[in-house]
This record gives structure tokens, sequence and C-alpha cells, in this order.
């Protein structure tokens, strides 16, 4: 049987080095508390609700009328979306016996209760914690690539064969949205030629062209609606592969100095490009070049959105937090079981508030 927890084929129990779990170095994911920096969370949305946005008054102001003026009934502008929450579910198990002979033994209780890890250091410190990020990494993954149809590239879809669909089909993230977006009015588009190529390398080539990078950007930000250039909270994400032929292009190029990248969280950095926040999500590339391949070439490998974070809303159905990880042990089945459950969907506010380069 395998059991999810910690692969301890590369650690030896007894190599007089390690000699405690709490030894163990981790890598660090995503917490949700840092979510609220590249998009807007909302606690306690429901299925099926309508969600109204408000906009602006229309025009106000005439000429002085003098005595008894004629009063004009002027709105304010207003919109309406629904939540579309999709279920997902995270079920994991443990056995016990899969431990005996590995660094996590040490953790373990004795005789009867030896099958019982629960409250144990191993629970604990070790699987608890990093399963907990790995749900908000999970999050991440949904509402950037979410896609209800989403399907294998052998079966018609983007998805790399082999990776089951259904990690990506519990609901509809922002990237369909913004494809849907362009595609409804492709004045909200920027294409990017470097996207079509037909291999890896190809790929990569093509979008360290001098000035293509640079293009892009300028593109994106002169295309997009008179709305959104006045926005608040304004800030432009990109893939890590367009940030780095960006900084290229610039440098090579001397078009002014050279970017100033500040890190914000765990691989994700942030500069300004005249004058708009930039932002860059290596996430992006990760997930495109591990789940959105046919074998030969990524899907869409550089990318871009423009928009504004107030924009952007994932919707949670619990009211508190994210998620909730239950941990219990099984007498019959002497298996312990990691469980969490949870909707979540995503909205983009104002359609006119995005201008996306693909």
């Amino acid at each position: 049987m395998s059991s999810t927890g910690l692969n301890f084929s590369a650690l030896t129990p007894s190599n007089g080095a390690l000699q405690s779990l709490s030894e163990l170095l981790f890598s660090k994911v995503l917490g949700e508390e840092r979510l609220a920096q590249v998009f807007n969370v909302i606690f306690g949305a429901e299925h099926g609700k309508k969600v109204g946005f408000i906009g602006e008054f229309g025009l106000v102001g005439k000429a002085a009328q003098g005595c008894e003026p004629t009063y004009n009934n002027s709105q304010i502008e207003t919109s309406e979306k629904t939540w579309d929450l999709g279920e997902w579910g995270v079920y994991e198990k443990i056995c016990y016996h899969d431990l005996i002979g590995t660094l996590a033994q040490v953790a373990m209780r004795r005789g009867s209760k030896i099958a019982d890890l629960t409250g144990t250091e191993y629970i604990d410190d070790i699987v608890y914690p990093r399963l907990e990020l790995a749900i908000y990494k999970m999050l991440m993954r949904f509402a950037w690539f979410g896609d209800k149809n989403a399907d294998n590239v052998a079966d018609g879809g983007i998805i790399t064969n082999g990776v089951d669909p259904e990690f990506f089909s519990v609901t509809d993230g922002f990237w369909k949205r913004f494809f849907a977006i362009a595609s409804a009015d492709s004045m909200r588009r920027v294409n990017i030629a470097a996207n079509a190529e037909a291999t890896f390398a190809a790929q990569k080539s093509a979008i360290l062209e001098n000035g293509v990078a640079s293009g892009i950007l300028d593109n994106l930000i002169m295309g997009a609606s008179a709305d959104l250039r006045q926005g608040e909270n304004q800030v432009i994400f990109v893939t890590q592969s367009l940030k780095d032929a960006l900084s290229r292009d610039i440098r090579n190029n001397n078009k002014g100095s050279e970017l100033q990248w500040r890190a914000i969280f765990d691989g994700i950095t942030e500069s300004q490009y005249d004058g708009i926040r930039l932002v860059a999500m290596p996430l992006w590339d990760s997930i495109i070049q591990a789940y959105e391949s046919t074998g030969t070439a990524w899907n869409k490998p550089h990318r871009a959105v423009y928009t504004t974070t107030n924009n952007l809303l994932v919707g949670i159905d619990n009211y508190t937090d994210f998620a909730e990880l239950n941990v219990f042990f099984d007498e019959k089945s002497e298996l312990n079981l990691l469980k969490s459950k949870g909707a979540l969907g995503t909205l983009v506010a104002q359609d006119n508030m995005v201008q996306v380069a693909y």
C-alpha cells in the first residue's frame, strides 16, 4: 500500500545527522494571508447567488438655469453576475506500516496503538501543515487555471496527456474567463506571436527577440479601456518567461534604467512599468509547463493580463477560512485519514477592466 505523506526513499533513518523529524527543512508555498495581493477573496460566497456591482454616475452638470431649474434623473451604473462555485475535496490516507523502518518510526506509538498516528509529531508537524499549505496552492491552481470542461490533449483539450483533468475541472478560473472576454471583444486582446511556435525551444527564443517583450507590454497598456487606465489598484500580471524577456529587452536596448524587482512572497516579484504595478507569476509557468503541454510545445506559455486586483474575485463558501483539514484514525481499517472539503468560484467583476495578452 502506498500512503500519503513524506517520501522517505532519499532519507536514511540513522544517518547520524537527522535525529528528529522536526530537523527536516521545508520549501515554502503560498499561504492564504498572501492571496489578497493578487485577487479579492470573498468569504461566504453562495453558489447561484447574484453579485451586484456599482459603477459611476452618468453625466451630471449643465449650464445654470436660474430659478426653478429642471432636475435630471441620472443613475448610477450597475451590473450583476452570478457565483458558480464548484465543490472540491481532498482525501488522503496513511498506513502506519509504510512508516516502519523510516525516519518517521521514532514518532510512532508502540504496542496496540502503533497504527494510530494522530497526535504524533509525524502528523502534527510534518504532514498536516504541508497538506494544509498544499490545499492553499490548490486554490491558486483552480483560481487561475480551472476549467469545468478540462480535457487531455488526446481528447481535444489542453491538459497534458496522463494528467487527470479532474485536477482542473472544479470551476472555471480566471484564464478561461480572460479568453472568453477576448473572444467576445477582440479589442481586449494583444497577440503574442511566440506562443504559436511549434516547439518548446522556438517558443522560448521567439519571446527573446529584440523589442518583442516591451512591445507586448506597451500594446497591452495602450490598448486598455479608458476606465481601466483610470482604475484604482491597477496591476499587470505576467508569466516569469515574459518578465525575463522584458528585463532583457529593456537592458539590451537602453530603454531607461533596468527594472527593479522586489520579492513580495515566495517566488512572486513586483516592479513598475510605465507607472503601473508589474507582478511576475512563476506559478503560472510551472502549471503551464507541467500540465498544459502537447509534448512538443506548451499552451500559450507567455501571458499577461492588465486589470485591477479588485476586479478579480475568488468566492469561498466558508465564512472564516479557505479550508478546514480534519485528521482522524479509523479503527476498523487502521488507516489514518485526512479530509478537507469546500467550494470555490471566480468572477471578473467588469469585463472592460481587463486587457489580456497571449
